[in-house]
């Protein structure tokens, strides 16, 4: 598990400031990120709150959330996963 790891249990994680189109996330091995797939997460904009679901293609531990608003998201909702763990990837410029 990384320094960086969070569990998911439905904690509010803020993120950092700068456009993305796609969240992208890591877990802690192939069967946590099959425990996530398909859950519902909560994407705060400044204005509003979005759910989105976390896309995890088979046999890898990575996922990403996708990001559907022109405004920059400032936190995400996890999933309630006690746990799962996952690093949240800055994104590539």
């Amino acid at each position: 598990m990384r320094d960086d790891s969070i569990e998911c249990r439905g904690g509010l994680v803020p993120l950092p400031h700068g456009h993305r189109d796609w969240l992208p996330l890591v877990f802690d091995g192939h069967d946590q990120a099959r425990a996530v797939d398909g859950a519902e997460v909560l994407v705060h904009y400044p204005d509003a709150v979005e759910p989105e679901w976390i896309h995890c293609p088979p046999g890898l531990g990575r996922a990403r959330v996708p990001l559907i608003r022109p405004e920059n998201p400032i936190a995400i909702r996890l999933p309630d996963r006690p746990g799962v763990w996952v690093h949240i990837e800055e994104a590539a410029a």
